[in-house]
């Protein structure tokens, strides 16, 4: 078979079985105890270099009492991505299909979440309403109520000044406005696109007012107190990006983005701190926090627990952000067992309860 024909399912599926079945019998060989104690040192890196690759179907019980004392690790048994499947998976088994933190990537359920923290986020004058029916007020943001990165998200500098934040694109009246939007509704093959015609407004956050610049997007990717990396976008005049350690280091980027770098603003060591508190009042190991740097102040931008991007990592950094998940579903672990009761969590549940179960009761009266 040459390089530019495709595999059937079938011969893929074949392929992985054969693939998996030497995978375990080479692991089974090499970590034989008369195998360990002969192999040596150069014996030690081949493992190293195999379980690198390895999978957690790919072991035995017994295979992994045999690694412990040598340090050795499944490569592939802890993974973020791994970890996002795992709990998409265990969301579809429950009874309303969510996890704890999920509901959150509701953006008006992120806002009052935000409220009860007393954090700043962007104030919202409108309810949701067809496109047709928005108000082109200068200094708002027109966002989708169902959807998911900037797609479909528009920046209204003036009522002839508008701006589409994925691509940069202008629009200098409503009409165009609206038909660029029902291009968005129809397009399917983008599973971050707007999905109905139900758009609300907010405040534009500026970080230049005078020169009419948009905030710099700061996505701190949180694991229950403790930030991975920080992912700064500037999306105005063309999008750019740049990436950032919690430390304040810039950094090469942690994985297969599409990116054009620039040298970014940053963030302060304040805003870290407000970033991890919000990440601790979250009862889920992950979250990532965006957060939007205005001029002269950092306001909250919304929540997401299923980044597009979680499969673009590097096996590297893959790897290193299943521990950290790992790890923090431990810390999460312990301070339940110590008590802690996630106060802020549970006053924003109690107050989705009350809501939904007035709104069923009018359904009920409408009905009648």
């Amino acid at each position: 078979m040459t390089e530019d024909q495709d595999l059937s399912p079938q011969e893929v599926i074949e392929l992985m079985h054969t693939a998996d079945d030497a995978m375990r019998r080479t692991l089974g060989k090499m970590l034989a105890p008369r195998a360990m104690r002969q192999g040596g040192d150069e014996h030690i890196d081949e493992l190293r270099k195999l379980l690198a690759v390895a999978s957690p179907h790919h072991v035995r019980d017994i295979v992994l009492h045999r690694m412990r004392p040598k340090k050795l690790f499944v490569g592939r048994g802890l993974s973020f991505m791994g970890a996002i499947v795992a709990k998409t998976e265990a969301a579809r088994l429950t009874s309303k299909g969510s996890l704890p933190g999920w509901i959150l990537s509701n953006k008006q359920s992120a806002y009052e979440f935000m409220d009860i923290l007393d954090i700043r986020r962007p104030r919202t004058p409108d309810s949701a309403k067809p496109m047709s029916e928005i108000e082109l007020t200068p200094g708002t943001v027109i966002k989708p109520t169902a959807g998911s990165g900037s797609k479909g998200v528009y920046l209204v500098f003036d009522s002839d000044d508008i701006f589409h934040a994925k691509d940069g694109r202008q629009f200098s009246d409503k009409s165009s406005l609206e038909r660029h939007a029902q291009a968005i509704l129809k397009d399917r093959s983008s599973a971050t696109s707007a999905k109905r015609d139900s758009w609300s407004t907010e405040e534009l956050v500026l970080f230049d007012r005078k020169n009419r610049r948009p905030a710099v997007d700061l996505k701190f990717w949180s694991f229950y107190g403790k930030i991975a990396f920080i992912t700064e976008i500037s999306r105005h005049p063309e999008t750019r990006w740049d990436f950032w350690s919690p430390t304040g280091e810039r950094i090469e980027a942690p994985g297969r983005w599409k990116a054009t770098r620039y040298h970014g603003v940053g963030f302060e060591p304040e805003h870290l701190e407000l970033v991890k508190r919000i990440s601790s009042e979250i009862p889920y190991p992950f979250m990532r926090i965006d957060m939007l740097r205005g001029e002269d102040e950092l306001v909250f931008g919304e929540f997401t627990p299923r980044p597009g991007s979680s499969n673009v990592f590097t096996p590297e950094w893959d790897r290193k952000m299943g521990e950290m998940w790992a790890l923090a579903e431990i810390r999460l672990q312990q301070d339940l067992l110590k008590g802690k009761d996630f106060a802020a969590y549970k006053v924003f549940q109690e107050r989705r309860r009350r809501r939904e179960k007035a709104e069923r009761a009018a359904k009920r009266r409408k009905k009648k």
